[in-house]
């Protein structure tokens, strides 16, 4: 191919580039083709040019290589998630923190009131304790292991869904892990106190959000970026939430059923958009929801112990 072409032959353009080997690749096409063609600099551009009676079939193979392009080309990274709203942590260590110091303080009837029995929520129809039991535990060990566990999922949790709806959705998980929990265990009195089912509820929200957002690109939707987060979640599930503590009433199956709801309420969340279509004063409400759940619950709960 020579530098310039003859003066006295007609030629026309089939592609303008601003970079030489962007002018070189496409050149290589029409060498494929076995068809004449010249690279030609005008100003800081670089022209490929052919002569006029193959322009069309040019064009054509020259638009077939900017499709196979765009299908392979790299792959942009996501925006960053947005920074984590710490003082909504704090705010959830100060709402534990207190619940733990009215337990306490207040009448022994009160706890029994709001303690999660699968027969009191199941045939008494008392589902208001799915709430209540997750500001009751065993001791300060456990309160602590707890707002551990909790902050930590919660944090990694909270930029993926909005603040508001990441607490709101938490809790609903310890509830419906509770609700659950209490269904499986209906034929027998059993008891479970303790907010390790929201904190497993959170674990199944972070897996689920991550698992929904990689299989919604086709560059993460490989079998080994699938396993990843599914596999992380259940080797956390297993190591923190399997096992018996006789202080702590540890409580298996709660945790179990937190987290399936937490994968649950995370995949809706995330086809739905929430993060995206929640405005900040909805994501604000939703915040000031979540313990009021509990709270509303444990007036419902005191009302029943009088």
């Amino acid at each position: 191919m020579p530098d310039d072409p003859p003066s006295d032959l007609p030629l026309t353009d089939v592609g303008r580039y601003e970079r030489l080997s962007q002018a070189k690749e496409r050149a290589l096409v029409v060498s494929a083709m076995e068809l004449p063609h010249w690279i030609v600099r005008d100003g800081r551009s670089f022209v490929l040019r052919v002569e006029p009676p193959d322009r069309g079939v040019v064009l054509q193979e020259l638009e077939k290589f900017e499709n196979e392009q765009a299908l392979h080309a790299p792959v942009e990274n996501d925006p960053p998630l947005p920074p984590i709203e710490t003082l909504s942590l704090y705010v959830a260590t100060w709402f534990l923190g207190t619940c733990w110091f009215l337990q306490n303080v207040v009448p022994a009837s009160w706890q029994d009131k709001g303690e999660a029995v699968s027969v009191a929520i199941v045939r008494d129809g008392e589902w208001w304790r799915a709430f209540t039991a997750l500001a009751l535990h065993g001791d300060t060990p456990h309160l602590v292991a707890n707002i551990a566990s909790g902050l930590l999922f919660s944090a990694f949790v909270l930029p993926r869904l909005g603040t508001g709806m990441a607490w709101l959705l938490i809790v609903f998980s310890g509830f419906l892990g509770n609700l659950a929990n209490a269904f499986f265990y209906q034929s027998t009195p059993h008891i479970s106190i303790g907010s390790s089912t929201a904190v497993f509820g959170a674990l199944g929200l972070l897996v689920s959000t991550d698992f929904m957002t990689r299989i919604s690109s086709p560059h993460t939707r490989s079998r080994w970026q699938l396993l990843l987060p599914l596999g992380a979640g259940l080797a956390l599930l297993a190591f923190l939430g399997v096992g018996e503590e006789e202080h702590s009433r540890t409580d298996y199956m709660a945790h179990l059923w937190g987290f399936a709801a937490g994968l649950v309420l995370g995949a809706l969340a995330t086809v739905a958009r929430v993060r995206d279509r929640v405005p900040p004063m909805m994501q604000r409400l939703a915040a000031l929801l979540a313990p009021a759940l509990i709270i509303g619950a444990w007036w419902l709960a005191v009302a029943q112990a009088k």
